[in-house]
């Protein structure tokens, strides 16, 4: 290294822009290699044979690249799918939400979010589980909160169960707050599913 400026520097001014920025490019990255216990810059290494490791390396992430992309393009397909599958197969639905206070003589020793949900089986099969989350949905199209629920009750085929649930309420969960708040008219609601069980045990699901 001493002798770079000298001897390597003049070299590499007579290269292109393209090849300069490759042997930068090379150097940098075996010399940040060396603190995590790389080899370091070869002995007798060239700066023609800089340039051709550097676009070999350049070349493989690229590959890396475009292999990560395919994956991932190919996993956001089947996740669609399922979901428009999952869609298909039964609709659910918001039908009321309450805002319950405390109430001792009940047993009720917080205040409590009530979730009245409906699901519809469309398919020709009999359902005996549902799961999924409403999702809320402001004025502004923000999503500002969101419900998880899990019906386990039979749906034979073109029939609705309505389910009833809710979570206990805290104020200091800004999700809570925000669902609490909402004014009936002033919200709209879109299920995601998470899985359908049918009853010979099939069951739908989305991707992780």
């Amino acid at each position: 290294m001493d002798s770079w400026d000298e001897k390597l520097a003049p070299e590499i001014k007579k290269l292109s822009d393209a090849d300069r920025e490759k042997v930068a490019a090379y150097l940098m990255r075996v010399k940040m290699g060396e603190v995590f216990g790389g080899g370091g810059i070869p002995t007798g290494m060239t700066i023609g044979q800089a340039i051709e490791a550097q676009s070999k390396w350049e070349n493989e992430q690229a590959a890396k690249r475009a292999e990560e992309e395919a994956l991932k393009k190919k996993l956001e397909q089947e996740r669609a799918a399922a979901l428009e599958q999952l869609n298909k197969a039964v609709t659910v639905t918001l039908l009321a939400k309450r805002e319950l206070p405390k109430n001792y003589n009940i047993g009720r020793y917080s205040e409590y979010q009530e979730f009245r949900i409906g699901a519809q089986n469309n398919t020709e099969r009999p359902i005996v589980g549902v799961s999924g989350e409403i999702k809320f949905i402001d004025v502004f199209d923000k999503e500002i909160g969101a419900v998880n629920f899990r019906i386990s009750e039979s749906i034979e085929p073109g029939k609705t169960v309505v389910w009833t649930g809710g979570r206990d309420y805290n104020q200091f969960i800004d999700s809570h707050r925000a669902v609490w708040n909402l004014e009936d008219g002033k919200y709209t609601t879109k299920f995601v599913p998470e899985m359908i069980v049918f009853s010979d045990g099939e069951k739908l699901a989305v991707p992780e």
